[in-house]
């Protein structure tokens, strides 16, 4: 059985994307993934936004994130799932974290296909 490490998300930029770095910068962005269900006992529609955080190390992705990608813009993400651990004093302190293999990114307003009118 072949395994596979590999996320897909789609959202909307909630940050304006960070790099930190000089050489190999990393780049940061925060996405808005939104869920949506109806509440089984009022009917009423709920939502609730998760906020997720990618990185890359890539300067190409970086770059393009940076000089392109705004606050608000849909974007899709895919790439693969990391799992971290540091030492904070005397505490084990592990992560998982979204590293950044592709990036598709749009204002809203473009996002809209014919039939979303």
């Amino acid at each position: 059985m072949t395994s596979r490490n590999f996320f897909l998300i789609s959202g909307n930029v909630s940050q304006a994307p960070r790099q930190f770095g000089d050489r190999s910068p990393k780049t940061v962005i925060t996405i808005g993934v939104d869920e949506f269900w109806t509440d089984k006992e009022t009917g009423e529609r709920k939502k609730k936004t998760d906020f997720l955080t990618a990185f890359t190390f890539n300067r190409k992705i970086g770059d393009y994130i940076i000089a392109n990608v705004k606050i608000g813009w849909q974007v899709n993400i895919d790439g693969r799932i990391r799992a971290n651990s540091y030492e904070k004093g005397t505490d084990r302190i592990y992560t998982t974290e979204l590293e950044i293999g592709r990036i598709d990114a749009h204002p809203v307003n473009e996002a809209r296909g014919a039939d979303d009118e």
